[in-house]
């Protein structure tokens, strides 16, 4: 006897109680197979913290390496134990094989994966470029679901993208990459993503495919233009208040991010996102900013009332101590608190060729005036002797690109 199971068709054998697909293989092997000492482990673009079985060990994705001789994860997930703090484990190796349609939208691409994003334990966003800086970059968000237990899950992609964006069909800077989904109030499942414009849509709650069934188009009313990067600040004061500024005179935002919560009454979305620089060790220059909205989809303002499509972001975590470049947000709750995650390169560590090694940490985040604030540092790199870092005071420091 044969069943079909309703995640992606995975054939699975009642009469052997076998899986006919192959459980993705653990991490860890991989990497030491490219050389990769423990001291060296590095965990880039963490997903929001997944708790399993309820209450259990807690799980993230994170960005995979690109493609070599000895190591093929696209995707990496890691684990900790229900009380591990910063002392995350290799989990397993998602994406040996490029899915056909990567390829075939995107020829050559290297096979290495951005900014995954866990939903849940059983469903995954990703993203990838090919050429990134290219003219005619292209850039897609995939969806993947799993079956099995923590790290024996077996991961298979939805055998078509989200969607793409390919940079020559625009004049300013888009892309599809980072990609995030949150519920809203009103029971609908959201997307934020992008990098030069955060844009974001409705998603059907099954499939995680645009309800719309469209790609992104600026003439295309079910998708919506959230947020921009900084202004330019050289620019003539009177062309920044008065809304002037051109495409080139924004800088840089992604790694979008929405927390739905309730304030003193309110339903508020607050948008996360990234300005500056990221991925150059101690010399990154990420900031995290935020905006909200009651609308899931915006307008979102900051504390001033400055429309973030318009250069406006309120400062939440920027360079502290040793932990350099904050960004990639996500959120969970445990135990009745809420708790913000990022990644940021530790000033601590370094090879030979690179100082500032990435990690994933923890801060308490918690409400003031109406405002999320990121707290007490509740987990970072290193065993449970974590040193505690003071609250994080906005002076709303400008950030240059």
């Amino acid at each position: 006897m044969v069943l079909i199971s309703p995640v992606a068709g995975i054939i699975i054998s009642s009469w052997c109680a076998y899986l006919t697909v192959a459980v993705d293989p653990p991490l860890e092997p991989k990497m030491e197979g490219d050389g990769y000492e423990e001291s060296d482990w590095t965990i880039h673009d963490p997903s929001r913290v997944i708790i399993m079985n309820n209450g259990g060990a807690h799980m993230i994705a994170a960005t995979g390496k690109e493609n070599a001789v000895g190591y093929d994860c696209g995707i990496e997930t890691w684990w900790r134990p229900e009380n591990g703090r910063g002392n995350w484990r290799p989990g397993q190796c998602l994406f040996t094989t490029k899915p056909a349609w990567v390829e075939e939208v995107a020829p050559g691409q290297g096979g290495a994966y951005w900014a995954p994003e866990l939903v849940d334990e059983n469903v995954l966003l990703w993203s990838f470029s090919q050429g990134f800086n290219d003219d005619s970059a292209m850039t897609c968000v995939g969806v993947a679901t799993s079956i099995g237990d923590l790290n024996e899950m077996t991961w298979t992609d939805a055998g078509k993208p989200m969607f793409c964006i390919n940079k020559k069909d625009y004049v300013e800077e888009r892309s599809a990459i980072d990609p995030s989904v949150f519920t809203g109030f009103d029971g609908k499942t959201y997307l934020v993503t992008g990098g030069g414009y955060i844009i974001g849509t409705e998603l059907d709650s099954t499939t995680y495919m645009p309800k719309s069934g469209t790609w992104f188009s600026t003439t295309d009313e079910s998708w919506i233009e959230l947020a921009r990067g900084p202004i330019d600040m050289d620019l003539a004061p009177d062309r920044r208040l008065n809304g002037e500024q051109e495409d080139g005179e924004f800088g840089w935002a992604e790694a979008a991010y929405v927390w739905p919560k309730i304030v003193d009454g309110v339903q508020y979305y607050f948008l996360f996102l990234n300005w500056g620089r990221c991925c150059s060790g101690v010399d990154s220059t990420y900031q995290i900013r935020v905006g909200r909205s009651v609308n899931p989809m915006g307008p979102f303002v900051d504390k001033n009332g400055d429309s973030l499509m318009n250069g406006g972001g309120s400062l939440l975590l920027k360079e502290t101590g040793y932990m350099i470049g904050p960004g990639h947000m996500g959120t969970y709750e445990r135990d009745n608190i809420d708790i913000m995650t990022f990644h940021y390169y530790d000033s601590r560590r370094a090879v030979a060729w690179y100082t500032g090694l990435p990690w994933i940490a923890e801060r308490e985040l918690t409400i003031e005036n109406g405002w999320p604030v990121a707290g007490t540092l509740l987990s970072s790199h290193g065993d449970n002797s974590v040193p505690t870092l003071s609250p994080v005071v906005d002076d709303d420091e400008e950030i240059g690109e």
